[in-house]
């Protein structure tokens, strides 16, 4: 090797060796010009080092995740997020510099006697098939529940609705959570997720975000499995002085990957899977697995 070396660089002569040299200097300026970004201007630099477009997102120690659930409420501000080295391809319906993902109805009503109302709904900006049956899901699920309550003469009813919505290079991810507290009823909180493919025009499965991600099924599931047991055994822990909390059914298949349907990707590379008990029961009790 070290003579194939010697040989070559023997060989260059004249303008040769010059261009060379000028080649290699500009490789090295180049190579520095790029350290210098990523360490100091990338934005995404901890989680995406090598710039391949989509951030994997760095390992974080418990007590780092254990900071990023306790945050989750905080991240619905009824905004998108884009992170994207390339053009976004796709068709909007709404071409009023309105963004990919936004607020298409903002209810904010009050009746002293029957309803507070504070909903934030939104609609994703793209015009395909799939895209349609998602927006009219969106508007089913909380537009039409939010009408109804402001129209009933009996009672008296809480509802707010918001979002969060993610671009990473070709997942667009939204988030919609719900409250609802009906008169003497425990309050219900519900999450909703799409994940959509801007290329495919079709919804990403858990799988496929694992896939993405670079890790693997087997150890999403590993950590599905210890977070729901660690959730499981402290709400027992609980109950012995409060009572009853929201039991958990650790045999349940809901918790298996293949069968999890309440997922999003952030805009820094974490995948955060969501069991949100209130999708089905009269509860705010909910579980977030993040990787």
């Amino acid at each position: 090797m070290r003579r194939a070396i010697r040989r070559f660089v023997g060989s260059l002569t004249g303008t040769k060796r010059y261009m060379f040299l000028i080649g290699l200097l500009l490789v090295c300026v180049v190579a520095l010009c790029i350290g210098v970004y990523i360490q100091f201007f990338y934005k995404y630099s901890d989680t995406d080092p090598f710039m391949i477009g989509i951030n994997i997102g760095a390992k974080k120690t418990e007590e780092e995740i254990a900071v990023l659930k306790a945050d989750f409420n905080s991240l619905f501000t009824n905004s998108i997020t884009v992170q994207t080295s390339n053009p976004i391809i796709a068709n909007r319906i709404e071409l009023n510099n309105q963004n990919y993902v936004y607020t298409v109805y903002n209810l904010v009503n009050e009746d002293e006697n029957f309803y507070t109302v504070n909903a934030q709904i939104p609609m994703i900006n793209i015009n395909s098939k799939k895209v349609k049956e998602i927006n009219s899901q969106i508007k089913t699920e909380f537009y039409d529940i939010a009408n109804s309550i402001m129209r009933q003469k009996e009672g008296y009813t809480i509802y707010t609705v918001s979002y969060v919505a993610y671009i990473n290079e070709d997942v667009l991810s939204l988030v919609i959570k719900s409250s609802l507290k009906e008169q003497n009823k425990a309050e219900k909180v519900t999450v909703r997720t799409y994940n959509y493919s801007i290329a495919d025009e079709k919804l990403y499965t858990l799988e496929e975000l694992i896939k993405y991600k670079g890790t693997t099924v087997d150890e999403v599931q590993a950590t599905i499995d210890k977070d729901i047991r660690t959730a499981y055994n402290n709400a027992k822990i609980i109950a012995e002085t409060y009572g009853n909390l929201y039991e958990r059914d650790l045999q349940n298949s809901m918790y298996k990957v293949d069968h999890t349907d309440t997922f999003f990707l952030t805009q820094d590379g974490y995948v955060y899977i969501i069991y949100a008990y209130g999708n089905k029961d009269y509860t705010n009790e909910m579980d977030l697995i993040i990787f």
